[in-house]
């Protein structure tokens, strides 16, 4: 890749990346925003709904889902991983993109949060009022993303979750992917595997001593670039694929 590409990609970035859920405005600039929590809620959301699910219903706090769960008895609800990735007592699935394919979604409501992505597409939602409309892109999704904010008047950020406050490597590259298709700036197969590789060191040696769902995740469906056309928007509390619906760009 050329400097000159490069250098835009860094200038495009610096105007609208934000690098952590930590760095969220209490005020954020009306426009699109796109939520990136690459490992794992930007890769379970579009797989819920690429499987069928009605929408993905974002709790304020983890364990406000069985209430959900009253009020809508066809749901699935996801809770946290539990012992040895296997799912909390009383949920149907937790934040695993391999997990949910054997929980029966189609037609059905679901529900769920996480520490990261989840807070983050809920502190943008009580933040920014009906200004603010809210994605959620992955490596899965991002081209499907992108090209659907393209022709959008409003200014796109981009929210690299990170974690615990500080930003992270495979949320950086997915923000980078997105940027990529939504400027135009080609993304080079050497540059693709740069950023897979990025992903992969920096996440795969964490899972090597736990169960083997989490490398399922990570190489099966995190890095599977554009594997996925669903477009996650949130209406309300509920992520819909617009992209299903027809929905015909950025507000």
């Amino acid at each position: 890749m050329s400097p000159v590409i490069d250098e835009m990609l860094e200038s495009t970035l610096l105007e609208t990346i934000i690098p952590s859920r930590a760095r969220i405005p209490d005020d954020p600039a009306p426009g699109e925003y796109v939520v990136i929590d690459v490992a794992q809620f930007s890769t379970t959301v579009p797989e819920l709904l690429a499987n069928g699910a009605e929408y993905v219903y974002i709790t304020e706090e983890r364990g406000n889902e069985p209430a959900f769960k009253d009020e809508h008895p066809r749901a699935k609800i996801g809770g946290g991983s539990g012992p040895n990735y296997e799912g909390e007592s009383g949920y149907d699935f937790f934040n695993s993109p391999s997990f949910v394919q054997d929980v029966d979604v189609e037609g059905r409501p679901t529900a769920m949060t996480s520490t990261n992505g989840g807070n983050a597409v809920t502190d943008l939602r009580q933040a920014g009022g009906d200004d603010v409309a809210i994605y959620v892109g992955g490596l899965t999704n991002g081209k499907a993303v992108a090209e659907h904010l393209r022709d959008s008047d409003r200014e796109t950020f981009l929210v690299a979750a990170g974690s615990r406050g500080k930003p992270s490597p495979e949320d950086t590259v997915g923000a980078l992917v997105i940027a990529h298709h939504l400027y135009g700036i080609p993304l080079t197969d050497e540059r693709r595997e740069a950023y897979r590789s990025v992903v992969q060191f920096g996440k795969g040696p964490k899972y090597e001593d736990k169960p083997p769902i989490k490398r399922t995740d990570l190489y099966e469906y995190t890095l599977a670039f554009d594997s996925r056309s669903v477009v996650p928007k949130l209406e309300g509390q509920r992520l819909v694929d617009v992209a299903a619906a027809g929905d015909d760009g950025g507000d």
